[in-house]
């Protein structure tokens, strides 16, 4: 079982998208994953939620959340959940959904990560949570205790602003990068909040019509978009997946 964080120092970095992205691909490539989250916001439980409705299920019994909270959890919890996950065989995957927060849960939790991804958006804000959270990375390197890094640049638009290219140089220089870049669109709400891409494509395109049948086309780019990431992280882990 790969296991496979999401770290940052604060919210809205696009953790969340991020591993839902790779939920997404795991899914559709008929593989399992446990989404763990480990922030107060459970958004994995919330798009399982919404993804389930009266007529419709576009979750996958492949996919299954639980929660952990990061104040209310011990380290140790946390490792016999994945060490059970692991040991029942069920999973490909893990997928770390840590809180935004400078917390010792978090340094710890760390340890646990073949791959960590620090998603990071081109902004002054963003860069300057992002720096502390890259020196955590290094301690634990320093310490071995750590897998590989990668930054992951989210809501990338196609032209960015001098300042944002400033931004996303600082980050350059600061930890290796992914080459995927998770864009600024309104797909992300489709992503996120509509189920599992795969699924609902496959339940819904056999009777799509008009305006729905283009948002089951850009359902299909971003689905790719999700399998692009999937290949780049399993690169870097040496997945035999």
């Amino acid at each position: 079982m790969k296991v496979i964080a999401a770290y940052s120092h604060k919210g809205g970095t696009g953790k969340t998208t991020t591993l839902m992205m790779l939920a997404n691909a795991i899914e559709a490539r008929g593989q399992t994953a446990l989404l763990v989250d480990c922030d107060p916001q459970q958004n994995f439980a919330m798009y399982r939620r919404n993804s389930q409705g009266e007529g419709f299920d576009y979750w996958s019994d492949r996919m299954d959340v639980i929660y952990l909270d990061f104040e209310g959890t011990t380290v140790r919890q946390l490792e016999e959940a994945l060490l059970a996950a692991d040991e029942s065989g069920k999973y490909d995957y893990a997928l770390l959904n840590l809180a935004g927060a400078d917390h010792p849960f978090n340094r710890l939790a760390l340890r646990y990560a073949e791959l960590t991804l620090v998603p990071f958006k081109p902004a002054a804000t963003e860069l300057a949570e992002l720096t502390p959270a890259l020196n955590v990375l290094k301690e634990l390197e320093q310490e071995s205790e750590v897998g590989q890094v990668r930054v992951l640049f989210t809501m990338m638009r196609s032209k960015l602003s001098a300042a944002q290219v400033l931004y996303k140089e600082a980050a350059e220089q600061q930890y290796p990068v992914m080459q995927t870049h998770i864009k600024e669109t309104a797909l992300f709400a489709d992503l996120v909040m509509r189920g599992l891409l795969a699924r609902t494509i496959e339940g819904e395109e056999p009777h799509a019509q008009g305006l729905r049948k283009t948002e089951i086309g850009r359902m299909k780019e971003a689905l790719a978009d999700c399998m692009g990431l999937l290949e780049e992280v399993n690169g870097i882990i040496g997945s035999e997946q």
